[in-house]
C-alpha cells in the first residue's frame, strides 16, 4: 500500500448486481465491522448533537446516501428516540437487493424509506432534506466530482451534511488485514475492506475539497480505529 496515493479501483459491492448469499453476508458483515468498530456510533452521535442544537425544529428529515442493508439508519433511528427527537429517514443505495433487504429489517418502522438509485451517476438529484449523512461512500466519488456533487447540495434545502470516513493510513490497512483474519465475516467484506482504506481521504484531501465548495463552515475530527467525522454546514 502506497499511503501517499489515492486508489481508484472499484470494490465487488460496487457491483450493484450483487445479490444472494455472497451479498446478505457481506452486509451482515458490515454491519459487524461498524458496530464494534464504533461507525455507527461516532455518526449517530454527530447527528444527535446537531437535533439537540436546533431541538427548536419539531421534526428532522434525514437521508442516508449509500445505505446498503439499512442498518445505520436503524441505529440512528432508535438513538433519536430514546432522546425524544422526531425524524423520517430516507436510504438510498443502487443495488436493488441491499434495499429489499433493509425494507425487510426494517419493515415495522413507517418512518423510514428506501429507495434505490445510482448515486454516481450525473443525473442522481438528492431529494430535499434536513440532514445528509452517509457512512464510507463518499471516497466513491473522485475529487472533482466530490466537489460538484457538494455544490449540488447548495442548491437544496439540506442544512448540514454528517460524512463518516475511513482516514487513509497505512497502519490502518495492516491492522485490519491482520484483524479480519479473526473476526467471522466475508470474503468480499475482507478484500473491499482493505481496498475501502486505500481509497480513502486523506484528512488534508477532504478538508481541501470541502473548502473548494464554499460551504459555510465544515469540521473534520478525528475518531478511533482511524476514522473521521466531516460535518458540513451548508
Amino acid at each position: 500500500m502506497n499511503p501517499q496515493v489515492r486508489l481508484h479501483k472499484s470494490e465487488q459491492l460496487d457491483n450493484l448486481s450483487l445479490s444472494g448469499k455472497a451479498l446478505k453476508k457481506t452486509l451482515l458483515s458490515l454491519k459487524l465491522i461498524n458496530t464494534l468498530l464504533g461507525n455507527h456510533r461516532h455518526l449517530g452521535t454527530a447527528l444527535l448533537n446537531y437535533c439537540k442544537a436546533n431541538s427548536t425544529q419539531k421534526e428532522f428529515h434525514i437521508i442516508d446516501l449509500g445505505c446498503g442493508g439499512g442498518d445505520c439508519i436503524s441505529y440512528i433511528s432508535k438513538k433519536l428516540k430514546k432522546h425524544n427527537i422526531k425524524a423520517t429517514f430516507t436510504g438510498i443505495d443502487g443495488n436493488p437487493t441491499s434495499i429489499f433487504l433493509a425494507t425487510q429489517n426494517n419493515v415495522d418502522s413507517l418512518h423510514i424509506n428506501f429507495i434505490v438509485a445510482n448515486i454516481l451517476t450525473p443525473d442522481f438529484m438528492i431529494p430535499d432534506c434536513d440532514v445528509l449523512i452517509s457512512s464510507h461512500f463518499m471516497y466513491h466519488f473522485r475529487d472533482k466530482e466530490l466537489i460538484l456533487f457538494l455544490k449540488q447540495l447548495q442548491t437544496k434545502k439540506v442544512k448540514r451534511a454528517i460524512f463518516s470516513e475511513l482516514n487513509r493510513n497505512e497502519t490502518a490497512y495492516y491492522i485490519f488485514k491482520l484483524m479480519s483474519f479473526m473476526l467471522p465475516i466475508s470474503g468480499i467484506a475482507k478484500k473491499d475492506g482493505l481496498l475501502a482504506i486505500q481509497r480513502a481521504f486523506s484528512i488534508r484531501e477532504l478538508a481541501n475539497i470541502i473548502q473548494n465548495t464554499n460551504s459555510k463552515h465544515f469540521e473534520i475530527i478525528k475518531k478511533p480505529f482511524f476514522r473521521i467525522i466531516a460535518t458540513i454546514d451548508i
